[in-house]
C-alpha cells in the first residue's frame, strides 16, 4: 500500500497545511518514517496563536488529509507563533522533556514585552520565517509554544515529530 498525502479543498491557500504536507512527504521517503506514518491514527491541530491561522492533519494508517482550520476533535494541538511552527522540524525528541518542563534556559533569546514572551526577533540573514533549535526550545520553556494532549497522547506526539524531523 502506498502512502497518501492529500490537501483538502481550500487547504492550499493556508500557509500551514502545504508546509506540513511537504514535511510529511519528505519524511515518508525514509523506510523507518514510512512505518511510523502507517502507525498514526490521530488528528493533529496546528494553530498560529498570533494570526489565528490553523491546519488540521488527519492521519489514518497511511493516509493524511490536511485541512485549513479546525476539523473534528484533535488528539493533539500544537500552538505558537508561525515562525516557531515552521521550525518544528528542527526539534530533537531528546530535547523536548527539559524544554517542556521549563529547564531549558534561552537567555536573551526571547524578549519580553508587557509580561508576555514575544516571538523571537527575525534572523539576521538566511532563511526568514524559521527559528533555530535553541530559540525553539526557549519558546517551549517560556510557554509561548505549547503542545496540548502531550500527556494523553505521547506516542502521537513522538511519532509526529519523528515524521516531520529534518535531517
Amino acid at each position: 500500500m502506498e502512502p497518501i498525502v492529500d490537501l483538502a479543498p481550500g487547504a492550499e491557500s493556508s500557509i500551514l497545511a502545504p508546509y506540513f504536507a511537504d514535511r510529511v512527504r519528505e519524511g515518508i521517503r525514509t523506510p523507518t518514517r514510512r512505518a511510523v506514518f502507517f502507525t498514526l491514527k490521530a488528528t493533529v491541530f496546528i494553530v498560529d496563536f498570533d494570526s489565528g491561522q490553523a491546519a488540521t492533519l488527519r492521519f489514518d494508517h497511511g493516509r493524511l488529509t490536511l485541512h485549513e482550520g479546525t476539523i473534528g476533535r484533535p488528539s493533539v494541538t500544537i500552538g505558537g507563533p508561525l515562525r516557531a511552527l515552521l521550525s518544528l522540524d528542527r526539534v530533537r525528541l531528546g530535547d523536548l522533556p527539559a524544554a517542556l518542563l521549563g529547564r531549558e534556559q534561552g537567555v536573551g533569546l526571547v524578549e519580553r514585552s508587557e509580561g508576555r514572551a514575544s516571538s523571537p526577533p527575525p534572523p539576521p540573514s538566511g532563511r526568514r520565517g524559521r527559528v533555530g533549535l535553541r530559540e525553539l526550545l526557549s519558546l517551549f520553556a517560556e510557554g509561548e509554544l505549547k503542545i496540548y494532549g502531550l500527556y494523553a497522547h505521547p506516542r502521537t506526539v513522538v511519532r509526529f515529530f519523528r515524521l516531520i524531523r529534518s535531517e
